[in-house]
């Protein structure tokens, strides 16, 4: 178990990680992609998984199993966001079909227009 002043060092360390201001907000012309990464608290997940890995070979204590909890929900509301933007991307590909295949449709056409001056010119 630890020492209360270790204990009391390692919850300054949380209280201080977790006090960090979040990514600043995009500007008002940022697309949803870059609101939804900005609201992904990275620094603070690679400060709380430090905070974790430095203590690996002490026994687990209320404090890592908070530090835990805290690291966790930081990687549901990550996830979260990464799906968010995953669907956006998805969205945008699926919008960027419909004028690709018009465009095909349109090439395919003007090759026949083509291929039939070419065999009338030909006769």
């Amino acid at each position: 178990m630890s020492t209360p002043c270790n204990a009391t060092d390692r919850l300054r360390e949380i209280e201080r990680i977790l006090s960090h201001p979040k990514t600043p907000a995009p500007g008002d012309h940022a697309d949803a992609v870059a609101v939804h990464l900005a609201e992904v608290a990275s620094t603070r997940i690679r400060e709380l998984t430090s905070t974790l890995q430095r203590r690996s070979d002490e026994a687990v204590d209320a404090i890592d199993r908070l530090t835990m909890r805290l690291l966790l929900n930081d990687f549901v509301v990550a996830v979260g966001h990464f799906r968010a933007v995953a669907r956006d991307a998805a969205a945008r590909i699926d919008g960027a079909v419909v004028p690709i295949k018009s465009m095909q449709r349109i090439m395919k056409w003007s090759d026949a227009r083509h291929d039939e001056t070419v065999d009338a010119n030909d006769a």
